[in-house]
C-alpha cells in the first residue's frame, strides 16, 4: 500500500515538473538571419473542420470522442458512399486541432459560429449560390473554382477535407505565401506603408508588422467585381472596404496558429473572427496542374441548361 502511495506521488511530481518546466522555458521560436520568427517551409492544412459551426455542436471545442464520432459520420457520408472504384480518399478525416483542442468550426467570434450576414451581405450570399447552381448561360457566370482560378491561400486563408500544401518564404522586407489549392501567390510587405495606389487585387493589399513574434498582416483594395472567396459552404463576401486582419504565430516545431478578423459593416453586422493552425509538413511543393484535361466547362453549361429547361417545362406559368 505504502509503494502505491509512493508511486502515485512521483508520478504527481513528474506531471508537475513538466508542467512547470513548460512555463519557465515556453516554445524558443527559430528565427532568421535577421531575428524574425521563421516561418519558412511546407505547411499544410488536412482537416473536415467547416468555416461555420455545423448542426450537432453548441460548442466551438469538443471532446476527442466528438470529433472522432464527426469523423466516423464524415467517412460514412462522403467517403464509404462513394461508388467511383477509381475515387480515393487519402486525405484527414479529423477536425481541426488548435493548441490541442478540437475545434468544431473555423469562426471562433459570433460565439454560434456562424458568419453574420448583414441584410445586404444576406441577400448577396444567397445570389451567389443561387449562380452557383443555376448561372449557365454562359461561362462568365460559373465560379472560378471550375477553373483552379482564385486561391484559398487569399485573405481571409481557408480550407478544403484535403491535404493543402502552403509554401512559405521571408525575408527581412517581404514573406511570400504560395497555397497549392487553387495554385495562388500572395507577397505581404513587412512594415511597408498601407495601400494608396489606384489599382485593386483580387488578394487585397497586403502589409504585415511585427507584434513580439507574431507577425500581424492587414489587407485593404480588393477587387470587388467577384464578391465571392472559395469556400466549403455559405460564401464568404468581399467587398472594396473589406479590411482583413490577419496573425501569424509559430506556437510549435509543427504547428503555425493562424487567426483572421474580417471587417464590413456593408456585407456583415459584425466583424467576425476565425482560427485554425497549419502543421508542418517539410519537403518541397510541385507543379500543380489543377486544370490541366479539364474539359467540363461546356458539359456543365449544357446540363445546367437542361435541368432548367426541365423545371421550365413542369412548372409552365
Amino acid at each position: 500500500m505504502i509503494l502505491r502511495i509512493v508511486a502515485v506521488f512521483l508520478a504527481l511530481m513528474s506531471v508537475l515538473s513538466v508542467s512547470q518546466a513548460q512555463e519557465e522555458f515556453p516554445y524558443q521560436v527559430p528565427r532568421t538571419e535577421h531575428g524574425d520568427p521563421d516561418f519558412q517551409g511546407v505547411w499544410m492544412t488536412a482537416f473536415i473542420t467547416t468555416t461555420e459551426r455545423p448542426a450537432g455542436f453548441d460548442s466551438l471545442v469538443v471532446t476527442a470522442e466528438e470529433a472522432a464520432e464527426f469523423a466516423a459520420t464524415f467517412q460514412s457520408n462522403f467517403v464509404e458512399g462513394n461508388t467511383d472504384p477509381e475515387f480515393s480518399w487519402a486525405d484527414s478525416l479529423q477536425l481541426t486541432k488548435v493548441k490541442g483542442q478540437f475545434r468544431s468550426s473555423v469562426i471562433v467570434h459570433p460565439e454560434d459560429g456562424k458568419i453574420p450576414y448583414s441584410q445586404a451581405g444576406g441577400a448577396l450570399a444567397m445570389e451567389v449560390r443561387r449562380l452557383f447552381v443555376e448561372g449557365v448561360d454562359g461561362p462568365e457566370q460559373r465560379p472560378l473554382a471550375e477553373r483552379c482560378l482564385g486561391s484559398f491561400g487569399y485573405p481571409p486563408m481557408r480550407s478544403l477535407p484535403i491535404e493543402i500544401p502552403r509554401l512559405i518564404v521571408q525575408n527581412k522586407d517581404n514573406l511570400v505565401l504560395y497555397t497549392e489549392d487553387a495554385a495562388g501567390y500572395r507577397l505581404i510587405r513587412i512594415g511597408a506603408k498601407p495601400g494608396t495606389e489606384d489599382k485593386r487585387r483580387y488578394e487585397g493589399y497586403s502589409v504585415g508588422n511585427w507584434e513580439g513574434d507574431t507577425l500581424v498582416v492587414e489587407t485593404t483594395q480588393f477587387r470587388y467585381d467577384i464578391p465571392q472567396r472559395l469556400n466549403v459552404g455559405r460564401p464568404v463576401l468581399i467587398s472594396e472596404d473589406t479590411k482583413v486582419t490577419e496573425r501569424f504565430t509559430r506556437v510549435a516545431d509543427d504547428e503555425l496558429n493562424y487567426q483572421f478578423t474580417v471587417e464590413d459593416n456593408t456585407l456583415y453586422s459584425e466583424a467576425w473572427s476565425g482560427e485554425f493552425s497549419l502543421n508542418w509538413m517539410g519537403g518541397k511543393t510541385y507543379e500543380y496542374s489543377c486544370h490541366e484535361g479539364n474539359y467540363s466547362l461546356p458539359g456543365i453549361l449544357r446540363g445546367g441548361q437542361l435541368q432548367a429547361a426541365e423545371r421550365a417545362s413542369a412548372n409552365p406559368d
